[in-house]
């Protein structure tokens, strides 16, 4: 699929003047403009995320009322279960509340993560009833909970408290619970509205420890599994988010958490520096696993456990689902692909609903992901039963999917998300209503622009500037994701030297590419097929993100591509993902 590149236009005295008083590169200063930071103390406290510029977590709407609640809990001895979600965001905030809570309640802290398939998200009236017969006088949400209205009512009914801590969008309705503790409340005066589940639960522990009741070192020393819940979940890596991922990748890497060690030897990770990619891209689906064809809670007993025999058994475990994840997800994505095919007119469709009875619904949010970055329009995948369909979708830039769904909401039975992702619960009977209004709304609100995808350049610089240095200090801006992404360059009229591909079946590019003498290596990640292509060019024009490679011993910057064009052909080719 073709990009368009959008080159950001350069701040050249505002950036020279920044660059001075931050002793770095114009180029680096031009980059943290682009991302809104144009006085020098932000930028300071970008480039340095300190722990001490963390918000007062007392500004969250309802924290003071919902940790009297849990002090007096704690400190009356009462059985308090914390209820969470099924992904990694979920898993680790439930992990991260009860490092924190069982110390101080002498043991009566418990959790429960539902079953994806046989419970669904949130609370459910089952699981109220259990926790009642059981002796729970207290439930404390975590990355859940914001619209469960009715479980709500029902949990008080049968004379329970809860407490709600998430991050999902409010709706007009919010539960009566003791308190519900969410950045996005309306008319919150908390300075940040990103925070993954993760992050509102941390803000707990860091009120608990500004109460006295929590050891600082208790609380930081958690911050990897922040780090890892926040990467998942794919919020903004901005202002808190930021602070909270820089220090909890610190604290990953030199984890002696026995499950993360686990993990991290499983994949061969544990003697090098773990990054927000490698998170994103390689731990996290595997947390993730359990939770979509099994049960989360192995993810939640890998992070507790404290021996080392038993992480290294349940990390072995998880990653036996993950293959298994990997090969439902190949068959649900072939099947989808095929459907496409013969069923949609991609010109005139700018949004895809697509339902099977064959597809799991644990696999179907990330086969969406695949579909968006393939096809460019939101997408909502449905699996369905006798009765009814589970639903998980993903969007693009500048189209908001939870307010998408909500317009379609009379044929719904229950939605949530935000304005990436979402997922849904519809029956068979209201599945074409709502195919059919949702997609018929896309054609209405997703301009025919906004289905080609765009490749944001951040600067030209020609091939001598894209040297190790400039590959070194760019990684001041790291950790990199979203809201903060790797910084994409571009170097124009290179000449391509040295062509090959690599890996199996000739997946990969390998190529050198020449300018004024300069030569630089270059590698194409599934750019294997545009070889014929570029020999053919007599120079090409290169979209890369500037890397540090250290191969046999040896350190060189590296352009890892993201998008060629060859202007003689005037030709585009593929972009890589």
């Amino acid at each position: 699929m073709n990009k368009r590149w959008l080159t950001m236009p350069p701040q050249e005295r505002d950036a020279e003047d920044l660059a001075k008083d931050l002793g770095v590169s114009a180029l680096l200063a031009q980059l943290l403009i682009h991302r809104g930071l144009t006085s020098l103390e932000e930028a300071r406290r970008f480039l340095r995320p300190e722990l001490s510029d963390l918000h007062d977590p007392r500004l969250l709407p309802g924290l003071d009322r919902g940790l009297d609640r849990l002090i007096e809990a704690l400190q009356a001895g009462e059985n308090i279960l914390i209820f969470g979600d099924y992904d990694v965001d979920g898993v680790t905030s439930v992990s991260l509340l009860m490092h924190l809570l069982k110390p101080l309640a002498g043991g009566k802290v418990y959790y429960y993560v539902p079953k994806r398939l046989e419970e669904g998200y949130g609370l459910s009236l089952e699981a109220i009833k259990r926790a009642a017969a059981q002796g729970i006088s207290l439930i404390l949400t975590a990355d859940c909970g914001i619209s469960a209205c009715a479980e709500v009512a029902a949990a008080g009914g049968l004379g329970l408290d809860v407490i709600v801590t998430d991050h999902h969008e409010p709706g007009e309705k919010l539960p009566e619970a003791v308190a519900v503790i969410n950045p996005k409340m309306h008319g919150s005066r908390y300075p940040f509205s990103g925070l993954a589940g993760v992050g509102v639960a941390f803000k707990l522990g860091q009120a608990l420890m500004e109460r006295g009741l929590l050891a600082a070192n208790d609380l930081w020393r958690r911050l990897d599994l922040v780090a890892l819940g926040t990467i998942a979940d794919v919020v903004p890596l901005l202002d808190e988010n930021r602070i909270l991922v820089h220090h909890g990748l610190m604290q990953l890497n030199k984890t002696e958490h026995p499950g993360l060690r686990a993990l991290l030897e499983a994949v061969q990770l544990h003697e090098k520096t773990v990054t927000a990619g490698q998170v994103g891209y390689v731990l996290a689906p595997r947390l993730n696993a359990s939770g979509r064809i099994g049960d989360a809670s192995a993810g939640v007993k890998l992070l507790l456990t404290r021996e080392a025999q038993r992480g290294r058994d349940l990390a072995q475990a998880i990653e036996h689902e993950n293959e298994e994840r990997q090969r439902i997800e190949a068959r649900v994505l072939a099947e989808a692909l095929i459907m496409i095919k013969e069923q949609v007119d991609l010109a005139n469709e700018h949004a895809l609903v697509l339902a099977s009875p064959s597809w799991h619904a644990g696999v179907i949010g990330i086969v969406a992901s695949r579909l968006v970055d393939l096809y460019h329009r939101p997408v909502i995948l449905i699996a369905l039963d006798e009765q009814e369909g589970r639903g998980s979708g993903r969007s693009i830039p500048g189209f908001n999917l939870y307010q998408g769904i909500l317009s379609c909401a009379r044929y719904l039975e229950r939605f949530g998300g935000h304005e990436a992702a979402a997922g849904l619960t519809v029956s068979r009977e209201r599945l074409a209503d709502f195919t059919r209004e949702f997609t018929a709304m896309a054609r209405a609100e997703i301009a025919a622009s906004m289905l080609q995808p765009t490749l944001k350049i951040e600067a030209e610089i020609n091939l001598a500037e894209a040297n190790l240095g400039l590959a070194r200090e760019l990684m001041l801006l790291a950790p990199f994701g979203s809201g903060n992404p790797a910084p994409v360059l571009a170097s124009r009229s290179l000449k391509p030297v040295d062509l090959r591909t690599i890996g199996e079946n000739g997946k990969h590019l390998k190529i050198r590419v020449m300018q004024q003498g300069i030569l630089r290596n270059a590698i194409g990640f599934s750019l294997g097929g545009c070889l014929p292509e570029i020999k053919a060019a007599d120079r090409v024009d290169l979209a890369f993100m500037l890397e540090e490679n250290t191969f046999n011993g040896n350190t060189d910057v590296q352009l890892n591509l993201k998008d060629i064009i060859c202007p003689s052909q005037g030709e585009r080719l593929h972009a890589a993902e």
